[in-house]
């Protein structure tokens, strides 16, 4: 399983908070005290596991807030799906997933309950600590836990068990069904000796059965006496080979007591010393040769005093060279230099054409302001052409005007005989639709108003507005009468006839006025044209008179660029001749002065750089001859320092001898093979006595079978003996067990009375019921027999194991410090390489934390079922040191491949700096709201 996301709506001091944990398998969720990682823990648990009790429940319920308490956490189960829990306080859990797969919330945790994961899975650093405090019983639960599904149930049988028990009996009880029923069974058999005595022959046949039954008793006292006694003597006969070895290493052991003491780890002392001294022997031989040797090298550098005679102008020389060196790297990049500006000059010549030669190009004119004064003309050219296209478009709009107007023209001739028609009818309409009249006149009025503002011009509305206000006005002062209204319409159509020739007329007078301006226009573009073709000639001309001959002038700007550029490249190649002359110069004068010092030297063909390596092997074999006396000295004080400590061994090595009392080395290493020996023999008893307690369980039992040993007891006995006899004595009760039986059915077949018989009866029903509820109580104590012996043996089976694992783990993060680990009546024992043995209590506490953490994860490795169920730990390793804390860190990465962990600190170490990817940050976003992300 794998934790995905937390939805909290209220928890502690969460609210309405999302938190999505990280990708990466081990999860470190970081954040100062206080920030809610307790709280994260908390939440986690009770989704998986349900609400904790009321009164656990209350220090993370806030009791004054209405929000739901609870949320939802979203988790990857181990069967590769995605799933949602939801669980609310007071209302059942809902689970889901996004496959729509139907699942059992116990199925995917594998039946583990809450109880065994906070004992396994999931602890702080007081959990972690209370692991010290469980005995071998509690181990012995947990371990079962660890390794059973379903154990919980299994420990509520046993409880369950042991209350059936008690119900059925109880040694000192009264009201325990079998109790009760042996008290009748007292009472009705005091009745049937009350007969019996009436009887002589049923009396005796009574006593009989008595004596046969006391008989049978002290039988069976005998075959478990002896049974008893076979288990002893078979245990006893299991640990005599290792008590006889005991015994005889203790009888060495003692005889070896009487020797001298010896000085510990003197062996080795003596071995160290003796072969440093025979080291330290060798090496003042070598010493001396190497000082004979040095002498003798001494002696052999020779020296030319010329050579220093003329040191001062061999190092002007060198320094000279240096600089020549540096002049010939510049002479190079100057060559190169000046072959990329031939290069760039040839394609700036190409790029400008054939007619341009190199000649050209250097009389062109190189003004600072020539590109700036030739954008200025071009500017001035492109602006008459921009005057001279707007003129053109302004041409073509007044073309567009004119047969605009001309159909507007045609459009009114044919509107003024329609309006005048509907005039007339409307004025043949009764006096009712005079309103509707008006109301269609000024809509009409309206719409040409705003039609002629469009098309003609917005002046030419205004005439048209008031002619229809003044038509609507004139038809509703006429509404009084029908008479009024048909000589108010024909004063309509007169009015609707003047507009239409006022709208007509207007119509005309605009025609005439845009057919004007279209001259003009005509005239505007020929000037316009004129007036560019004068500006691009003036421009060619100036360009002549500056060394450019240029036909396009959209190409002008880029040809006197070019050309600048061209220009530049010229005088950059000057420039560069003349540099590389004169550093040619330079070195000729320093070859002449080299080859004046060599002949000085009698070194006539010699250059600068075989002067220079002359010089440095003078100056080398001068350097030679001082490290040589340098070496020399450490020599000499070497040979002493090695002289003192030879003197010093042979002291340690007296010392020794005194010590064990012996006079030589033959004696001292005797000595020491019988020091070692006692050694030996210790380690072997302290082996034994261990294997003895593990196989006898206690001290007295051990001191026990050293009496038996001792008396030689049970001496020439065999196990057959103990069978033959076991086997008679269970003859003899079969025997005396089918007396009774026969002496029993002669007392029932005597009994006449009634009465006797009623109490008969009654006693052997109490009987019955009594031997039933004793069978029920059987089964119940088998039962719950049974579990413990389980139990017991599978702690048997799996403890071992998990004090290896738990080992492991412990060496791993002691570096090997520990070498054993043992759990005892008294706890856990960890066993030190230098054979120390420490109880839990005795180890510091940031020991002893990491012993419980290994326990922990030794616990979690031998889980026997299939879950994958994450691991959570709230700040558990405050007290681990640096070092030991990065092996944590290590092996929960590596316990992180097969299960999700997740760890809860407010400590910064390296391991987080290593792995940002897997940090969660709570304080980060505390105050964020309900979809924001952690």
């Amino acid at each position: 399983m794998k934790i995905k996301t937390l939805d909290i709506k209220q928890f502690g001091r969460f609210e309405q908070k999302k938190i999505m944990l990280p990708s990466s398998p081990f999860v470190i969720v970081y954040g100062e005290n206080e920030t809610g990682k307790s709280t994260m823990m908390h939440f986690i648990l009770s989704q998986l596991f349900g609400f904790p009790q009321k009164k656990a429940l209350e220090k993370w319920r806030d009791k004054h807030h209405s929000t739901l308490f609870g949320g939802s956490m979203t988790f990857a189960a181990d069967d590769g799906n995605t799933y949602r829990l939801e669980r609310i306080l007071d209302e059942e859990a809902r689970l889901s997933s996004e496959t729509g797969t139907s699942r059992d919330l116990r199925t995917l945790l594998g039946g583990i309950d809450r109880m065994l994961y906070q004992n396994v899975f999931c602890f702080d650093l007081e959990g972690l600590q209370d692991i010290d405090k469980k005995n071998p019983s509690d181990m012995n639960d947990l371990l079962l836990g660890a390794g059973m599904i379903g154990s919980g149930t299994l420990g509520k049988l046993e409880l369950a068990l042991e209350k059936k028990c008690g119900q059925l009996f109880k040694k000192s009880g009264k009201n325990p069904q079998l109790n009760r029923l042996f008290s009748e069974l007292s009472s009705c058999s005091s009745e049937l000796k009350m007969w019996e005595k009436k009887l002589d022959t049923f009396q005796v046949l009574k006593e009989r059965i008595k004596t046969n039954n006391e008989q049978l008793a002290g039988l069976e006292l005998q075959k478990k006496e002896l049974q008893q006694t076979f288990q002893m003597w078979t245990a006893f006969s299991a640990a005599r080979p290792l008590l006889m070895t005991l015994r005889t290493f203790e009888n060495e052991r003692k005889r070896l007591g009487l020797l001298q003491p010896f000085p510990q780890n003197g062996k080795e002392l003596f071995e160290d010393s003796r072969k440093m001294l025979i080291s330290l022997k060798k090496e003042l031989r070598d010493l001396n040769e190497q000082i004979d040797h040095l002498d003798d090298s001494i002696q052999m550098i020779r020296i030319d005093a010329q050579w220093s005679e003329e040191e001062p102008a061999l190092l002007r020389l060198f320094r000279s060279a240096a600089n020549d060196e540096q002049n010939g790297r510049e002479r190079r990049r100057l060559e190169d230099e000046l072959r990329e500006h031939r290069a760039a000059y040839r394609k700036l010549c190409d790029q400008l054409g054939e007619d341009w030669t190199s000649e050209k190009i250097r009389q062109a004119s190189s003004e600072f302001t020539l590109d700036q004064q030739l954008k200025n003309k071009l500017n001035r050219w492109k602006k008459s052409l921009a005057r001279k296209q707007e003129a053109a478009r302004e041409l073509d709009s007044m073309n567009e005007q004119i047969a605009f107007l001309e159909k507007r023209l045609k459009d009114l001739s044919g509107d003024h005989g329609a309006i005048g028609s509907r005039v007339k009818e409307r004025s043949r309409g009764s006096g009712s639709r005079v309103i509707v009249v008006c109301i269609i006149a000024l809509v009409l009025t309206i719409t040409m108003t705003l039609m002629s503002a469009l098309l003609i011009t917005p002046l030419a509305g205004v005439p048209v507005f008031i002619i229809g206000l003044a038509m609507a006005g004139g038809i509703l002062f006429v509404t009084g009468s029908r008479k009024e209204n048909r000589k108010s319409m024909e004063q309509l159509h007169h009015i609707l006839d003047d507009r239409h020739s006022a709208e007509a007329s207007l119509t005309v007078d605009q025609l005439r006025s845009a057919k004007t301006a279209l001259d003009q226009k005509r005239e505007d573009v020929r000037s316009c044209t004129i007036s560019c073709e004068e500006e691009k000639r003036n421009i060619q001309l100036w360009l002549r008179e500056r060394g450019y001959s240029i036909d396009d002038l959209d190409w002008a700007e880029e040809t006197v660029r070019l050309v600048g550029q061209a220009q530049e490249k010229c005088r950059k190649i000057d420039t560069l001749n003349d540099q590389l002359r004169h550093l040619i110069k330079k070195h000729e004068e320093f070859e002449n002065e080299s080859l004046e010092l060599a002949n000085k030297l009698g070194i006539p063909d010699g250059d600068a750089t075989y002067l220079e390596k002359q010089y440095h092997l003078v100056t080398e074999r001068i350097r030679q001859r001082q490290e040589l006396n340098k070496q020399r000295l450490i020599y000499v004080k070497q040979r002493e320092r090695f002289s003192n400590r030879i003197e010093a061994l042979i002291y340690e090595q007296k010392k020794l001898f005194n010590q064990a009392q012996v006079e030589d080395e033959q004696q001292f290493f005797k000595a020491a093979e019988y020091a070692v020996r006692e050694d030996e023999l210790t380690k072997q008893i302290q082996a034994c006595r261990i294997q003895l307690l593990e196989l006898t369980g206690s001290e007295k039992r051990l001191q026990d079978y050293f009496s038996y040993l001792d008396e030689n007891k049970w001496e020439g006995l065999t196990e057959l003996d103990f069978k033959n006899h076991i086997s008679e004595l269970e003859a003899d009760l079969k025997t005396i067990r089918d007396q009774v039986s026969k002496d029993q059915a002669s007392c029932e077949s005597m009994e006449e009375n009634d009465s006797y018989r009623e109490t008969l009866d009654r006693y052997h029903t109490l009987l019955t019921e009594a031997n039933l509820t004793a069978k029920d109580w059987a089964v119940y104590e088998t039962a719950l027999w049974a579990i413990q012996k389980a139990k017991e043996q599978y702690r048997e089976q799996r403890l071992p194991k998990v004090m290896k694992e738990a080992l492991y783990y412990f060496q791993y993060v002691t570096d090997g410090r520990y070498e054993t680990l043992q759990l005892g009546d008294d706890g856990f024992i960890a066993g030190r390489s230098d054979s120390r043995r420490f109880s839990a209590a005795e180890l510091s506490r940031g020991t002893a934390e990491q012993l419980y953490l290994s326990l922990r994860l030794a616990l979690m490795g031998v889980f026997s079922g299939d879950e994958t169920l994450p691991l959570i730990i709230d700040d558990g390793f405050v007290n681990f040191d640096h070092e030991r804390s990065e092996k944590v860190y290590r092996l929960l990465e590596k316990v992180s491949e097969k299960r999700q962990v997740i760890l809860l600190t407010c400590h910064i170490n390296a391991y987080m700096k290593e792995h940002p990817e897997s940090i969660l940050r709570l304080q980060d976003n505390m105050n964020e709201s309900l979809g924001s992300t952690i």
